[in-house]
């Protein structure tokens, strides 16, 4: 059976670009690059992958949720980034899409579109495949199936079905990621919960959640049930936020915008996608040498230790991808 790994490219580049703050080549700022490149690998032999994708975050990839939700990832859009820390990132980022290419890892791009619901829709699509996603966006807990499982790479930590995963200071099960966030909101992206209303307290309400999968309707339908319900749980019902001025039902909102998938992807994105799950990589022009090339001119081979094959070792885990996917191409 295929062992995928689905990578969230924003997510993997951005812990390297900012984690890796002392990295250079020559002027030039590489710790992103490496980071990316290098954790690629480990997991390829750690997770015995045979196949790779990176999705990456299209232009206005905020669309469709700021229809629904126009304060979406507010906080991050009015957050300015500098011009030589944007013009950095993006050098690094188009490098490693050349370094993809040639190390035979799929990957896309769409306009209007989140790498996070290209995930999620191609978890659908593989359901011959064992997935493992590699992210620092807890969002996707909720994919984890018998067929997926997700790498924190912030935690970096394998969780896989049945297990709990670690959400604001608890840990429940990754079916219940959803409907936790619905109702008490996530600041990361800027979307506001139920007024008074946290993780802690929702437990109180409703403590299946730490055990099995419930759903929205149960929660309410557990309130309704009480004969004096304070106020944290009419909040709940009423579905009201600290915002006054609000006049709509905030979980409705929540819980389309938190779901992952098909849902608010393009039909270039979908099309594309089905692409990726199945076909095969032409190899016409693409080879490892080409690719170590870029390591020497990205000064990546002078981080490697310092013994004559220690390139050797770096790049063998793409090799054996490499070797993997000219087969299936000749196969197809």
């Amino acid at each position: 059976m295929t062992r995928t790994l689905l990578v969230d490219g924003n997510s993997l580049l951005s812990t390297g670009f900012h984690g890796i703050k002392n990295m250079y080549n020559g002027s030039d700022h590489i710790g992103g690059l490496y980071h990316f490149l290098n954790t690629i690998r480990k997991h390829i032999d750690g997770y015995l992958i045979t196949k790779v994708v990176v999705l990456w975050d299209g232009e206005e990839n905020t669309y469709p949720r700021l229809k629904l939700y126009p304060e979406y990832k507010l906080n991050r859009r009015l957050k300015k980034k500098s011009q030589d820390d944007t013009q950095s990132y993006n050098r690094q980022k188009l490098r490693v899409q050349e370094y993809l290419e040639e190390l035979y890892v799929r990957q896309a791009t769409f306009n209007k579109c989140e790498a996070d619901d290209g995930i999620g829709y191609y978890c659908e699509k593989s359901k011959d495949n064992n997935i493992i996603i590699l992210t620092s966006d807890r969002d996707l807990l909720q994919l984890i199936s018998p067929k997926v499982s997700l790498h924190v790479i912030s935690l970096n930590k394998l969780f896989k079905d049945g297990d709990k995963v670690p959400l604001n200071g608890v840990n429940i099960p990754p079916s219940n990621v959803r409907l936790v966030k619905t109702i008490c909101g996530d600041s990361s992206d800027n979307i506001n919960g139920i007024k008074m209303v946290g993780v802690k307290s929702l437990i109180k309400i409703k403590p299946e959640i730490t055990q099995k999968k419930v759903t929205l309707k149960e929660v309410i339908d557990t309130i309704n049930t009480k004969d004096k319900p304070n106020q944290k749980e009419k909040n709940i019902v009423e579905g009201k936020t600290k915002n006054k001025e609000q006049k709509f039902n905030i979980l409705d909102i929540n819980y389309n915008i938190i779901g992952v998938g098909k849902q608010f992807l393009t039909q270039e994105a979908i099309n594309g996608i089905k692409e990726l799950t199945k076909d095969a990589i032409d190899p016409e022009g693409r080879d490892w040498k080409n690719a170590l090339g870029l390591m020497m001119s990205d000064g990546i081979l002078n981080i490697l230790p310092k013994k004559d094959d220690s390139w050797v070792d770096f790049i063998r885990p793409f090799l054996r991808l490499t070797r993997i996917e000219k087969d299936f191409y000749k196969n197809k």
